[in-house]
């Protein structure tokens, strides 16, 4: 819904961008659609009557109408430019979203492609002198253990320091 908005918005700022205002000498202005300069008169194609028309060339403003030709087309420019970006920018988290995987678990990213996370391997230990204890004295007396991982070290090893990690629930 928001890129037909987006697509209609900017259909209607290329028709606004499309219609030139003409000023006279005068201070008023013909909104027209095109105007050639020609040796001694304007020619325009009128936006109201919808058909060419031509008037003296001592009558029109052309420094004005340019000016105004030049900043509307760097308005539309900017416009465009600004579209852009957000386009790209929303095609890029698209393509991020896209790379994490959707099955639940913890992603680590390296070199743009996501690595599982693999979960240790762990053991608890508790002492059986203080399980007979915990179970007589049941109020009094909490549970502890010892909770040990299996290897040496850790199985993932990271060297970025700025290290990107996704986890899905």
């Amino acid at each position: 819904m928001r890129k037909l908005w987006l697509t209609l918005a900017a259909l209607a700022l290329a028709a606004w961008a499309a219609n030139v205002r003409l000023y006279l000498k005068d201070g008023t202005y013909h909104l027209v659609r095109e105007y050639q300069v020609q040796t001694d008169r304007v020619r325009y194609y009128s936006v109201e009557r919808s058909d060419w028309e031509e008037i003296p060339l001592e009558l029109v403003d052309l420094k004005r109408t340019e000016s105004e030709a030049a900043e509307r087309q760097a308005a539309v420019d900017k416009e465009t430019k600004a579209s852009a970006e957000e386009e790209a920018a929303e095609r890029a988290a698209r393509a991020e979203v896209s790379r994490i995987p959707q099955d639940p678990g913890v992603y680590w990213v390296e070199n743009k492609t996501a690595k599982i996370l693999k979960a240790g391997e762990v053991s608890v230990h508790t002492p059986k002198g203080r399980m007979v204890l915990q179970k007589l004295t049941y109020p009094f007396l909490s549970g502890k253990g010892t909770l040990e991982m299996n290897g040496s070290h850790s199985l993932n090893v990271f060297t970025d320091p700025e290290q990107e990690f996704y986890i899905q629930l």
